[in-house]
């Protein structure tokens, strides 16, 4: 990409962030939301800067997401460290600003999901003239990193920085960046996505960089149990958010369901689900899920499509939860790993968004290399990250196929 085309999609991306954050700062009511885009939003969480930026392919293909990590990239000084995982890369763009970064005195290493490694795209022989790059393979045939399963992927989509600008051009150590988004067209810019971008949290920097190095150092455990509480590893708890890592041993924890464990779910409480994805293989999501509705919290969920159209949830799923009472919907091109909780935590009642790569599926719990973030909270009237979630969240779902018993497989 040459430097005017990449200028100019900066500026684009700063165009609709400066759009969001004037509806956000008239307090656009929920009405207003459900019409808008939001392409990016900024919060402060814990004292830390977050953006969070988004893809809606409503209108097209919609780069916001990797011109905003092409920028991280080209922001980052000589001396400094890019360190990347990536579930699969067929974007030339990412690539060249990778090798350019290496190119002026950065560190870059990258850990890639090994079925990139045959491929003969442009941006994967990019990938293969860095210094420091590996394709995962397991002995068992899988692909993770970590995972030492044959059907495992290393599906983890994230990138830290010891020191880069934040879109307004502040320098910043301490930098990491995470979300549902490929760097490839399909399941990039071609498909709803959403990521986040933290700054100055070295706690969760450290974090994120000790899995990174796992995943690097190809470290594997007995059962496939990388997420084990008892020994403190596999995850990484700071003050912006606190980050869950897969694989976790079969039959033990719901990694996503135990971050739920300090929501009380009542009549007030609001469940809004945006995912790629939702099979069997996560009975205790499906029992969470059912057991807010029974206590009166509302639930909507808009989830994306298998390559026939219909809706990528198993039956018994679909059932299960329409009996609940949840407001489901299918959507094609929707790839992202989210889902936003307004309800009452211990005594009070906070808006807290959770994100990262795991889709409701058993292969992102016990076979990936996956991550699971749970933001800090937000409460009062001011609560632009979820906000902007929202409004993510009804760009999807308004424009979804509702699904009912008789319409099965709801397709899109």
């Amino acid at each position: 990409m040459t430097l005017d085309l990449w200028s100019l999609r900066v500026r684009r991306t700063l165009a609709c962030v400066l759009t969001g954050a004037a509806l956000l700062a008239v307090g656009a009511t929920p009405a207003a939301a459900t019409t808008s885009r939001v392409s990016a939003a900024t919060a402060t969480l814990a004292g830390h800067p977050v953006w969070a930026h988004f893809s809606n392919p409503t209108t097209g293909r919609d780069y916001t997401i990797l011109t905003e990590l092409e920028r991280l990239i080209n922001a980052a000084p000589a001396g400094s460290t890019i360190r990347g995982a990536m579930h699969s890369i067929s974007v030339d763009s990412v690539a060249d600003a990778l090798l350019r970064a290496q190119n002026r005195g950065v560190t870059v290493m990258v850990v890639v999901d090994g079925k990139n490694e045959s491929s003969t795209d442009p941006a994967v022989a990019t990938i293969k003239q860095l210094r420091h790059y590996q394709f995962c393979q397991n002995s068992s045939g899988g692909r993770g990193c970590i995972s030492t399963s044959a059907d495992g992927d290393m599906h983890t989509k994230l990138f830290t920085f010891t020191r880069t600008t934040d879109p307004n051009g502040v320098a910043h150590d301490n930098v990491v960046w995470f979300g549902s988004s490929n760097l490839t067209y399909a399941t990039g810019p071609d498909a709803f996505n959403n990521t986040i971008t933290v700054y100055g949290d070295a706690t969760l920097a450290s974090g994120l960089t000790t899995n990174f190095s796992d995943m690097w150092n190809r470290r594997h455990y007995s059962g496939n149990d990388y997420y084990d509480s008892a020994s403190g590893r596999g995850y990484y708890q700071a003050a912006a958010a606190d980050v869950y890592a897969s694989p976790e041993g079969t039959g033990q924890t719901d990694t996503i369901v135990t971050r739920l464990n300090d929501l009380t779910p009542d009549a007030d409480c609001r469940l809004r689900v945006g995912m790629a994805a939702v099979t069997t293989g996560r009975p205790q999501l499906v029992s969470l899920v059912t057991r807010f509705r029974a206590a009166g919290c509302k639930v909507w969920m808009v989830i994306g499509t298998n390559a026939d159209g219909s809706i990528a949830m198993s039956r018994s799923v679909y059932d299960t939860l329409l009996d609940a009472g949840v407001s489901l919907r299918s959507r094609d091109k929707v790839h992202d790993k989210f889902f936003l909780a307004h309800g009452r935590y211990g005594s009070a009642y906070q808006y807290r968004v959770y994100t990262g790569s795991q889709n409701w599926t058993q292969d992102a719990l016990n076979e990936n290399d996956e991550i699971f973030v749970k933001m800090a909270p937000e409460s009062g009237a001011t609560r632009p990250l979820y906000d902007a979630y929202y409004t993510h969240f009804n760009n999807a779902y308004n424009s979804g196929v509702t699904c009912t018993k008789a319409n099965f497989p709801c397709r899109s």
